[in-house]
């Protein structure tokens, strides 16, 4: 199977690997695949926040001007035109 970081799978696997190696007692390499799966899931994380962060500016952009709730609220309750 190839290595996808971002594919929880692949995560997976480095674990069980880990984990077996750990169990033979090799924990130097056991320790070396819990940097690789802790830079994995950094990765992942930090990945996903670059997307918040896109989506938040892209969101803000979009949203800039509207009314508050607070005015629609106003709107909705005053008297109607006569």
């Amino acid at each position: 199977m190839p290595w996808r970081p971002t594919n929880s799978e692949s995560l997976e696997l480095l674990r069980q690997v880990r984990r077996e190696i750990a169990e033979r007692g090799d924990n130097h390499l056991a320790l070396l695949l819990a940097g690789v799966e802790l830079y994995a899931v950094l990765g992942r994380e930090f990945e996903l926040l670059e997307i918040m962060q896109s989506f938040a500016h892209d969101m803000h952009q979009a949203v800039e001007g509207t009314p508050t709730a607070l005015e629609l609220e106003k709107l909705f309750d005053r008297d109607p035109p006569a």
